[in-house]
């Protein structure tokens, strides 16, 4: 599949659609619902004057999710792929965080099913961009 293909009929698309929605969802939750979003992040706020620091993290999941949306109108793999392996990093960080600082570690699958889930997306845009390379030569 080229770059002028892929599209509504990959496979990949529709599982970088599933994280660019759920991306959406958490920072427009996190705009309207600091408390329950903060807390099922896995660190609940102790105090609600806080919720400014709940707002930082929505606007990084919001500005991931719009940007995510912006590659998958524009059909660029390539950069999602980028996007995808190179982030891999936030998950995982924030499951440590989550193990290390809350009372509740429970959270911390999200973050690690998260991680996995990424991984295993990049490395199937990752394969669609070999197979690409190989069947233009």
């Amino acid at each position: 599949m080229s770059k002028s293909i892929w599209g509504p009929k990959s496979v990949t698309f529709w599982l970088v659609g599933v994280i660019t929605l759920l991306m959406l969802f958490l920072g427009v939750r996190g705009f309207i619902q600091p408390e329950a979003a903060i807390r099922e992040f896995g660190i609940p706020l102790h105090d609600t004057a806080d919720k400014n620091l709940v707002y930082i993290k929505a606007d990084r999941d919001l500005f991931i999710g719009i940007f995510l949306l912006v590659l998958m109108i524009l059909r660029m793999r390539k950069a999602l792929l980028v996007g995808m392996l190179t982030s891999i990093a936030m998950p995982i960080i924030d499951a440590v965080l989550v193990l290390t600082k809350a009372a509740d570690k429970t959270p911390s699958w999200i973050h690690i099913v998260s991680a996995v889930y990424g991984l295993v997306v990049g490395w199937m845009l990752y394969r669609e961009e070999q197979k690409t390379k190989t069947t233009t030569k």
